[in-house]
């Protein structure tokens, strides 16, 4: 990947989980890059393209990231407390969750975007049902379900509240021994 394309991209994606993926365009990605616009389209001939490339990234570093943790962790219940004290940087980055925010965009990407967002939230989920099941947890498919949703909707409150221990408050129940 060129590193024009890859600064292109870091910078799409810090600035679709401060300010929305709707909240900057080719112009901006440009001048803060000291770029020409033609230079962004070059790369990402539509926003969409850049949307696609921005989800299959976070899907590919995410799953590295939980293959990791499982890996590294041998524990299931460790491996969530893990995942929440990496989502907890998240507030503390001013950020928000890529796919998270391209969710609740979702009205505003392509049928290819949403269908890219869903995969990686089913594989989330997978993952997190894998981690309950391995804990010996019953209803692991519900636990997962409810973990993922309410660290998404903890993330959002964290964030209203410059608050990372949102998250680790509305999940503690999920990693309870």
């Amino acid at each position: 990947m060129s590193d024009t394309k890859t600064r292109i991209l870091d910078l799409a994606e810090a600035l679709t989980q401060t300010n929305g993926f709707n909240g900057f365009s080719y112009i901006d990605l440009a001048n803060h890059m000291g770029i020409k616009t033609a230079s962004v389209h070059y790369h990402f001939k539509k926003k969409d393209e850049l949307a696609a490339a921005l989800v299959a990234r976070t899907h590919e570093r995410h799953s590295e990231g939980f293959k990791a943790i499982e890996n590294e962790i041998a524990s299931p219940t460790a491996r969530l407390h893990a995942l929440i004290e990496y989502f907890q940087r998240y507030i503390e980055d001013k950020k928000f969750c890529l796919c998270g925010m391209m969710a609740a965009e979702l009205q505003s990407v392509s049928p290819h975007v949403a269908n890219l967002v869903r995969k990686y939230f089913d594989d989330f989920r997978t993952w997190l049902k894998r981690q309950f099941d391995q804990a010996g947890k019953k209803d692991a498919d519900r636990l997962a379900l409810g973990f993922l949703s309410a660290l998404e909707g903890s993330l959002l409150l964290g964030r209203l509240n410059d608050d990372p221990k949102y998250i680790a408050d509305a999940l503690q129940d999920f990693v309870k021994p």
